[in-house]
């Protein structure tokens, strides 16, 4: 999507920096970045920003999939960043390219060349074509052997209501290897528990295999074979949290890619996470490789 930036609040801003953003972008920079070859499934419209998008996803080495212009306008977001680093969010996506996205799209050999698939709760959201998608390129990806990773990434405005979008969780869940939640963000408004550990207890037992609670300023806690681990995180004053758990999902997806032990994907994540959060923006800001490894290994 198109993002529309400013500091302060939206109401009495004048001026706007322009860049791209949206979830699933920001983790495939994220991972491309640290040096994953990455490929994304999505449409791009015809309209004057697509241009500039899709020359942003190129530079940064990822294939777009499928290679053609589909129907409407590039999906648009203002958000406003304040002294803390908290952002006050407007999206105006309604009949956007990405939401034509559809099973038709989801070529069974580029699903069954890759090491992960990975997808968000937002792409699900968009429209029902979308989520067929979705469901479509995780059933290839089981059937295949493929690993498949999930962040529920929940968006009220998006959803009728938290009943469907627990439909939608309900139905990707038993594809999913691996679930990268929010917390308090996500887990607080869909399965209503206080404590990170409970959070990992519950989706282990609906059967994923890691489950990923990012924890922000905790850190994160994995849930891998009944045990749960605790990774804090780095200490930094955050500038623009836009994007940080895409981050994390990046670093994250980017060390099972390379084979690190779980401990070290963790490191990856908030790493990734804490130093992109240093700076304003989402996709661009994102961290390149040897600023992420010099810092996540320094000890």
């Amino acid at each position: 999507m198109l993002e529309l930036s400013c500091e302060g609040d939206l109401k009495s801003a004048r001026m706007f920096n322009r860049s791209f953003g949206g979830d699933t972008l920001n983790t495939a920079v994220a991972a491309a970045r640290l040096g994953s070859s990455a490929a994304y499934i999505t449409r791009i419209g015809n309209d004057p920003f697509a241009l500039a998008l899709q020359e942003l996803i190129l530079k940064e080495g990822i294939q777009i999939l499928p290679q053609k212009a589909g129907k409407g306008t590039t999906g648009m977001y203002f958000v406003a960043v304040n002294h803390d680093g908290h952002r006050e969010f407007v999206y105006y996506r309604n009949n956007s390219a990405a939401s034509h996205l559809g099973p038709e799209d989801i070529n069974p050999d580029v699903i069954k060349s890759a090491k992960i698939i990975y997808a968000s709760g937002i792409t699900m959201a968009i429209s029902d074509s979308a989520r067929k998608a979705v469901v479509k390129a995780f059933k290839i990806a089981r059937e295949a052997g493929i690993m498949t990773a999930f962040d529920p990434n929940y968006r009220e405005a998006l959803w009728p209501s938290v009943e469907k979008m627990m439909d939608a969780l309900n139905e990707i869940l038993p594809l999913v290897d691996v679930f990268l939640p929010s917390f308090p963000e996500d887990t607080g408004m869909l399965i209503n528990f206080n404590k990170p550990e409970q959070v990992v207890d519950y989706f282990l037992f609906k059967g994923v295999k890691l489950v990923v609670v990012k924890a922000g300023p905790h850190g994160c806690y994995l849930g891998f074979r009944k045990e749960i681990q605790h990774i804090p995180a780095m200490p930094i004053k955050a500038i623009d949290t836009t994007g940080a758990g895409d981050a994390f999902n990046g670093g994250f997806l980017h060390g099972l890619i390379t084979e690190e032990s779980l401990l070290n994907c963790a490191k990856l994540g908030i790493t990734t996470a804490s130093l992109k959060v240093l700076n304003r923006g989402s996709a661009s800001a994102m961290p390149a490789r040897d600023a992420v490894y010099s810092r996540a290994f320094s000890h």
